[in-house]
């Protein structure tokens, strides 16, 4: 196989895993039975909701990005002599324009967080850090094949 065939098969595939990551992570899986089991308060109840908007929104930033990278990398590889610096780079923009939203996702579960009575909050921490290093680690591991594979 060629390098460009090979090119194509590596991105196929590793946007194949982005498309099927994010859309399970876009429904935050575990929230509801969560919400249930920790016996919010009414004012509790409405910062959850806003802290559970706010990681959709990083999400969907995400997916967003996702196919606009997938375009350019379409773009890019018609291209006689295609750059895959620059594949790169467009891809390290995608992933800066979504990390002040996981900021303010942060932000909003630590709001969620100062609601909390200790063993509430014990088990949100808990439950949330979970989930975002999960996310994390796919995030840092899709970024590693694709770096490894389009330096080769």
């Amino acid at each position: 196989m060629g390098a460009m065939p090979r090119i194509r098969s590596l991105l196929a595939f590793a946007f194949l895993v982005l498309a099927a990551a994010t859309a399970r992570a876009s429904s935050l899986p575990g929230f509801d039975d969560f919400e249930r089991s920790m016996h919010l308060d009414p004012a509790q109840k409405a910062q959850f909701d806003a802290a559970v908007r706010s990681t959709q929104t990083a999400l969907l930033s995400v997916a967003f990005g996702g196919m606009e990278l997938k375009d350019r990398i379409a773009r890019e590889l018609e291209k006689s002599y295609p750059d895959l610096a620059e594949i790169a780079r467009e891809q390290e923009r995608v992933i800066d324009r979504s990390r002040p939203l996981f900021r303010d996702a942060r932000r909003e579960w630590e709001r969620f967080y100062a609601m909390l009575k200790p063993a509430q909050e014990k088990r949100a921490r808990a439950f949330v850090e979970e989930k975002l290093e999960r996310l994390e680690r796919f995030g840092d591991a899709l970024r590693d094949l694709l770096d490894g594979k389009l330096r080769r």
